[in-house]
């Protein structure tokens, strides 16, 4: 086939771009709806940030020990896992846990045989590069893969991209990060380190390495947000620990920024792993088992959409009658300047840094507020959650474009605690529903019944 051949048309119901966790959730919630899905994923597997990322553990699931905020297609998901390995945890162990740790490679399986079992077309390496558009209706989605560039068309579009690009690419409205300056969170990467003798990291040594590692971060030799020497997130193997140490600020919805992240996190991974190596009891045979395919994106674009989620919905823990997802986690900002030094983390009002930083110099009454309970002050009241209306996932302006994800509607500050993989899955399902809906009535998707959404993810299992 020539360069630039374009491959035949084909149309579906629904069709999903990204096969994250909110993609998946997505694909695989439309598929049991009854509608005909297509998933399209970059990669030649599933599970985004997940896999690809090696990001772990699952957040945002965990409102008490007895009480989770996302069941449903997570829920599947670990239950899978569980069976194809008994390591890895099943549901009502995983629930009861604040992050539930799991196996990449198990991850990807899992995924598979769920979309397949879902009756979801697949099609990796294949990416979403334009739209076509008319009269506010997506009509076709534009794709680049190895049969060359080819237009799909549905009636339904599910944008699970992340940074929602579809609806970028659509003319839709969208926020990029802080409004004060357009700063969104910092870039990381988690890696993950095998080898390691864990029965000699004591107390002892873990105090002492926490307190080197402290040492170079407050000198700039290393730019890591903290001392952890890591533990089980994306791995549930003996012997491995995953890291999430490293920072670097930037848009990564441009190219430029996004590759010098990727050099600046890749080197730091590895002089991270030598010093571990070099001065850590227990590391002395350790070696870089992995790292991410790419950076970890934390926030980039935020459709504007019919309803938008915010801090005051998150500390409050409020309600709608219009919920498709639930979320108990804390409003996690990780600092937009990349700034390490200074046990600096979250971002907020009672940030210690004494770096230039134009929030506290100028707006620190707009940041997040901790109290006499610290960070706990940060997420929803004790034993509580907040909802997240079906609004958030419908863009302004849009017939026919659902937004799934990390880019759903929200403030800077909300988006930091919606963020996490199982609230992704979430919305993920409760998109992949509305979109079967929706094709099926040819209806508008603000117009699909928040009711019926609601009657078919109590069928799925999820909660609201």
């Amino acid at each position: 086939m020539k360069n630039g051949a374009r491959v035949a048309s084909e149309k579906f119901e629904v069709i999903v771009a990204g096969g994250g966790p909110a993609g998946l959730a997505a694909a695989w919630a439309a598929g049991r709806a009854g509608a005909r899905v297509r998933l399209l994923e970059r990669y030649g597997f599933l599970g985004g940030m997940a896999t690809a990322g090696q990001i772990g553990s699952i957040l945002g699931h965990y409102v008490t020990e007895g009480q989770p905020a996302v069941t449903g297609f997570l829920e599947r998901l670990i239950n899978r896992m569980a069976s194809l390995d008994g390591t890895a945890p099943a549901w009502e162990q995983a629930r009861r846990r604040p992050g539930i740790s799991f196996d990449v490679e198990l991850f990807k399986y899992a995924a598979d045989q769920l979309m397949l079992e879902a009756g979801v077309d697949l099609r990796f390496h294949t990416f979403a590069c334009g739209v076509r558009t008319r009269s506010g209706r997506l009509t076709g989605l534009e794709i680049a893969s190895k049969d060359g560039r080819g237009l799909l068309s549905g009636r339904i579009f599910v944008d699970a991209t992340g940074d929602a690009d579809l609806a970028a690419w659509s003319g839709l409205p969208f926020q990029k990060g802080r409004p004060e300056d357009g700063r969104g969170q910092s870039m990381g990467s988690i890696f993950r380190v095998a080898g390691i003798d864990e029965a000699r990291l004591t107390p002892e040594v873990r105090r002492e390495a926490h307190a080197r590692l402290k040492e170079l971060r407050d000198r700039g030799e290393l730019t890591i947000y903290n001392q952890s020497l890591g533990g089980k997130g994306s791995t549930i193997r003996p012997g491995e620990h995953t890291f999430n140490l490293t920072r670097f600020p930037g848009d990564a919805t441009r190219t430029a920024e996004l590759t010098a992240a990727e050099l600046f996190l890749r080197r730091e991974t590895h002089r991270i792993v030598e010093f571990l190596r070099r001065n850590v009891a227990g590391f002395e045979k350790s070696y870089l088992a992995a790292s991410p395919a790419n950076a970890g994106v934390r926030e980039t674009r935020q459709i504007e959409g019919l309803a938008t989620l915010s801090a005051g919905d998150v500390l409050e823990g409020r309600k709608s009658e219009t919920s498709i997802a639930r979320c108990a986690y804390c409003i996690d900002i990780h600092c937009p300047l990349g700034y390490t030094t200074g046990n600096i983390h979250y971002c907020h009002q009672d940030c210690p840094s004494t770096l230039p930083c134009p929030m506290l110099e100028k707006y620190r009454d707009r940041l997040p507020k901790t109290s006499e309970t610290g960070m706990s002050s940060l997420r929803p009241p004790a034993g509580d959650w907040f909802n997240i209306p079906y609004g958030c996932l419908v863009p302004r302006g849009s017939r026919n474009l659902l937004v799934a994800g990390r880019c759903i509607s929200a403030t800077h500050q909300a988006m930091s605690s919606i963020r996490v993989m199982a609230t992704c899955m979430a919305t993920g399902q409760a998109a992949g529903i509305a979109a079967a809906l929706a094709a099926r009535g040819r209806i508008p998707v603000s117009e699909v019944p928040v009711s019926e959404i609601q009657a078919r993810l109590r069928e799925q299992g999820a909660l609201y």
